[in-house]
């Protein structure tokens, strides 16, 4: 939902820090290589690779957004 919400707004760069976005794919990589070298059920190491990849659209989205908001602030500057 939150990703949702930040397509509608644009304004995921003002909400998230990338620190904080980058501490949390990097708990949820090693919750995944803890899930891969312990062998755990397959539904963990399913849930594990979803979080990576629900992390990795937000961390897109971030950059995506940021780049787009500094383009249209410059944009405004010079008009």
């Amino acid at each position: 939902s939150q990703i949702y919400v930040a397509c509608q707004n644009g304004r995921v760069d003002q909400a998230l820090s990338l620190g904080f976005l980058l501490c949390w794919i990097a708990g949820d990589l090693a919750n995944f290589v803890g899930c891969y070298l312990t062998n755990q059920l397959p539904i963990q190491i399913v849930t594990a690779i979803f979080y990576v990849n629900m992390d990795i659209i937000m961390i897109s989205q971030f950059v995506y957004y940021k780049l787009k908001n500094q383009k249209m602030t410059k944009c405004k500057v010079f008009q």
